[in-house]
């Protein structure tokens, strides 16, 4: 069939023996086609067809942003790490001040007597004369807010841990959990359940993010576009860090942050300083505004399942050897080093007995590590059957890189003392193997405490001390040549705060077999032995 009995059935026919395909009326002709217009199109019918119906712009996909901060605003967390987030009575959290207790975190009763953040105690107390004030514990909070950035781990690696709060980065992890309302979702189904009325802001900036979470504004804004906008009615004195500059946005008028936008830069910056300036442009996206993101804690755990009950220590040391092969490359991996190592066992009912193996030095030689781990498995006695081997290590260090010497005959072997404590430990137990070091005492049985093998502490200086002191000095009986041997003498008089003080004269006896330390109890006039050199 051809072009010209094809296009009529396509486009219809128009007067004049013309076909209209859309808004164009073309007479179709064997060798040429005439527009309505006089422009001439070449070409043959399928080809005129298609350059001459209206063309289609491709969609192209939706842009991502590069960053989409999600802060999450904890306003009881103070109460809520102390354990007093679901109590019925009136409690507020104070922390010292300066010379003032002050309040920092009251609960929902607390406040519905009229207990504010920021107010005295004396001032609390007399408004709620039944408050219990509780003193802030800032390392529990934190403890807290760890547990917390390490669940948020599961959405995105970008979390930044606040004093109140998290700051999340979740951009780069919505198409993974269905977009931005369903990971959205997620968070705050996970934060309801764990912290008393959260506020939970989405927002293209960081700071932007902080202040909608404070300012208990929940918003959920993913474009640059809508960010002037949705921060304009926000508290102008949440930008300002100084009392200062509290008192002179008050006597300004300017009360919210679109008041801010409205005024000069120039004077902006003379009169409150270039700081607001610039965490003003921070909070409009208009200046890059980096976080310190949280790092997750390492730690290892790896088990095995026996493929039969044991109790015998050869039987476990192949699971133990590929245990260490795994545990080593993960050291490996992550540039670290092991500091102290713990063998879990277990039974069909259960836990049995966890095994530390202590290191008085960091490590990551598998060899090493196996040698130990065979002494330590030497004292173990169990009736139970094993069925389940676990290593766990949550000690690390980080790993210092040396080069590797150019003659490897040369190097020093590793065999010295700290490899012989670390044997003894394993074998003996950590609480049989001890150091000795100085404590600040006059008095020689008390200048002198157990401590970890390796620790160091200041030295003596000035008077010599015996090598070998006893526990309890010895009589000594006093002659002639006895007398005449002696010197350097030292007077020790101390202890008269507690129950057992001296008044010593020391001296140094030598003799052609040994050199001894002796003493006259000024007191009592006896001599004892108290040291040998």
């Amino acid at each position: 069939m051809s072009w010209r009995a094809i296009a009529p059935r396509i486009a219809g026919t128009a007067p004049n023996g013309t076909c209209r395909i859309g808004r164009v009326d073309l007479i179709v002709g064997v060798n040429q086609q005439k527009s309505v217009s006089g422009r001439k199109v070449s070409g043959n019918g399928p080809s005129l067809v298609r350059n001459l119906l209206p063309t289609h712009t491709p969609v192209e996909p939706v842009a991502r942003p590069d960053h989409l901060w999600l802060a999450i605003y904890l306003p009881y967390l103070p109460l809520e790490s102390l354990g007093h987030g679901n109590n019925n009575q009136a409690i507020a959290v104070y922390e010292q001040q300066g010379q003032t207790q002050q309040i920092v975190t009251p609960n929902q009763q607390a406040q519905e007597n009229g207990v504010r953040p920021g107010m005295t105690l004396a001032v609390a107390q007399t408004l709620a004369p039944a408050l219990k004030a509780v003193v802030r514990d800032t390392a529990t909070e934190k403890a807290q807010l760890t547990q917390f950035a390490i669940k948020a781990a599961c959405w995105t690696p970008a979390i930044t841990v606040l004093e109140d709060g998290l700051l999340l980065d979740i951009a780069g992890s919505l198409r993974l959990y269905g977009g931005t309302q369903s990971l959205l979702g997620q968070i705050r189904s996970w934060i309801t359940d764990k912290a008393l009325l959260p506020c939970i802001a989405l927002m293209p900036t960081p700071t932007s993010a902080l202040l909608c979470a404070h300012a208990g504004k929940s918003i959920c804004v993913t474009s640059q576009s809508k960010l002037n906008a949705a921060v304009r009615t926000l508290p102008a004195q949440m930008l300002a860090t100084h009392p200062k500059q509290h008192r002179l946005l008050m006597q300004l008028g300017i009360r919210t942050i679109g008041d801010l936008q409205r005024l000069p830069r120039n004077g902006l910056a003379r009169r409150l300083g270039p700081d607001i300036v610039g965490r003003l442009d921070k909070l409009l996206g208009q200046a890059p505004d980096p976080q310190a993101f949280f790092t997750l804690p390492p730690e290892f755990t790896r088990s095995a399942t026996l493929p039969a009950e044991g109790v015998e220590a050869p039987f476990l040391l192949p699971f133990i050897e590929r245990l260490l092969v795994h545990l080593e490359d993960y050291l490996y991996q992550h540039h670290i080093l092991v500091e102290h190592l713990y063998w879990c066992l277990a039974g069909a009912k259960g836990p049995l007995m966890k095994i530390p193996v202590p290191l008085t030095r960091p490590c990551r030689d598998t060899q090493h590590l196996l040698s130990l781990s065979q002494l330590a498995f030497e004292t173990v006695q169990t009736t139970s059957p094993i069925t389940n081997i676990t290593l766990q290590v949550h000690r690390f260090t980080r790993a210092t890189q040396i080069s590797g010497g150019l003659f490897q005959e040369m190097q020093s072997d590793a065999n010295d003392g700290s490899t012989l404590v670390e044997r003894l430990q394993s074998r003996l137990g950590p609480a049989v193997v001890y150091g000795i070091c100085i404590q600040a005492d006059h008095r020689p049985e008390k200048a002198w405490r157990h401590c970890t093998p390796g620790e160091t502490g200041l030295l003596p200086g000035g008077a010599q001390r015996p090598l070998w002191l006893l526990e309890t000095p010895r009589p000594a009986q006093a002659s002639q040549g006895f007398l005449q041997r002696l010197n350097y003498r030292e007077r020790i008089c101390s202890g008269w705060w507690d129950d057992h003080p001296v008044r010593r004269d020391y001296y140094q006896n030598t003799t052609s077999v040994i050199k001894t330390w002796i003493f006259r109890d000024l007191n009592s006039g006896q001599w004892h032995l108290h040291g040998i050199f």
